[in-house]
């Protein structure tokens, strides 16, 4: 059986009955307490005075104490923040008297029941920006933004409280030389070099919302040391359950604070989350083809068939390729039609004819995967090779018309890549949507 504190039934300020200890922290003890001036339960924050502190000590944790009751009156009226009602001496001791919370900390709640889900740690973010938010328009800083001082109550309701290491611009320095104020692990990088700025508590925040959906700290190491080097030096695991809250948190723990959002931009981009299904936009109906008839579908399937008539012809050629006609095989390729001497405007029609053959069969398979239009480009291009020899060995061995070999092979190939590449162009135009 746990043992009872010996202040258990005191009344402190002459009206709060201390009815059980709640917790307890480095600064101090937080109370149950009866207010029976109005007849309602409050909770009752108790700064301790251990023995032995000099009185610059003393007066020191009596400032705060002041301190964190008039920051946090400030800020009395909202939503998300616990209310402060009164701050009394008693017995020389400080103890601020505040609104009492029927719930667990975010730190307890996770502990308890695991991480939170995406929607409930959408509602967090929130209620702690809020918070934060209006803190800083009040010209406060938190400095201490972590699951332990995040209140969930029964209801579901967030609050934020603890505002004890909260830093007013007005404020003279309490904090002892060497000395930093806040949990490390939730601490921004430039805390160890500030006093703290309004984007290190909207660091915190990112820190906190992660562990939320998480389970723990991203900074959280077997050592102080460890947990600083991870602050300063680590890259933040990308975070596995945050969902839509993802892009958020990345953007809260950035280390730059100048890269940070703001409180309004981190609102927006929870609440772009949050209406994604509702903003957007219906798909439109599909389109429906219509069904192309004979005029629209003739083009492509006539160039279709004077490719396949070039690729036939180009297995003729490529099964004479191996004879020759006065020993020189290859001469239907590479000399003038006009005469027996190499011509080089010959070949480069020829070698344009040849590409422009791959680019057909390619544009005619374009609806096909890449590996093969780029086959249907090869094979193409290597049968106009051929179909020149095709061409000319079938005028040769014929010779019913007396035409020259070469040249009839030159035209009539050139000619049949030319109808082709036309055709193509125009079924390609008869495909595009109009707009």
């Amino acid at each position: 059986m746990a043992a009872v504190s010996v202040d258990v039934g005191r009344v402190v300020g002459g009206r709060y009955r201390l009815v059980a200890e709640l917790g307890s922290g480095g600064f101090g003890r937080v109370w149950r307490a009866h207010d029976e001036t109005l007849g309602v339960d409050v909770a009752v924050k108790e700064m301790r005075m251990p023995s032995g502190l000099s009185q610059a000590e003393q007066d020191e944790r009596l400032a705060r104490a002041v301190r964190e009751a008039r920051n946090a009156a400030r800020l009395r009226n909202h939503e998300n923040i616990v209310a402060i009602y009164d701050a009394v001496t008693d017995d020389g001791r400080p103890w601020i008297v505040m609104e009492l919370v029927e719930g667990l900390s975010l730190a307890e709640h996770v502990a308890a029941h695991g991480p939170l889900s995406t929607d409930m740690a959408a509602k967090l973010a929130k209620a702690l920006l809020s918070a934060v938010g209006a803190a800083h328009q009040e010209g406060l800083v938190h400095r201490d933004v972590k699951p332990a001082n995040v209140m969930i109550t029964d209801g579901g309701k967030v609050l934020l409280t603890d505002f004890g290491t909260a830093v007013h611009h007005t404020d003279t320095a309490l904090t002892a030389t060497g000395m930093f104020i806040g949990s490390l692990e939730y601490l921004a990088p430039e805390r160890l070099r500030t006093d703290g700025l309004p984007a290190s508590d909207l660091y915190s925040v990112g820190v906190t919302v992660y562990q939320a959906v998480e389970g723990t700290s991203p900074f959280r190491r077997d050592s102080p040391e460890g947990t600083l080097a991870a602050l300063l030096l680590g890259e933040v695991p990308p975070p596995s359950r945050a969902g839509e809250l993802t892009e958020l948190i990345t953007r809260l723990l950035d280390k730059d604070p100048d890269a940070r959002p703001t409180v309004s931009e981190a609102m927006a981009m929870i609440d772009g989350a949050d209406r994604t299904e509702i903003l957007k936009k219906p798909s439109p109906e599909p389109i429906t083809k219509p069904e192309q008839g004979l005029k629209q579908r003739l083009p492509a399937a006539v160039s279709a068939m004077l490719m396949a008539l070039v690729v036939a012809i180009g297995f003729v050629g490529l099964w004479y390729s191996g004879y020759s006609i006065g020993d020189t095989g290859w001469q239907y390729f590479t000399l003038d039609p006009t005469d027996d001497t190499g011509g080089f405007v010959t070949t480069v029609v020829q070698l344009i004819s040849v590409l422009g053959a791959g680019v057909v069969c390619a544009e005619l398979t374009r609806f096909l995967p890449v590996a093969f239009r780029l086959t249907a480009f090869l094979i193409g291009g290597a049968a106009t090779v051929y179909a020149f020899h095709g061409v000319a060995y079938m005028v040769w061995s014929t010779d019913r018309y007396g035409w020259e070999p070469t040249e009839t092979g030159f035209m009539t190939v050139t000619g049949i890549v030319l109808a082709a590449a036309g055709l193509a162009w125009a079924a390609r135009r008869t495909s595009r949507p109009r707009s």
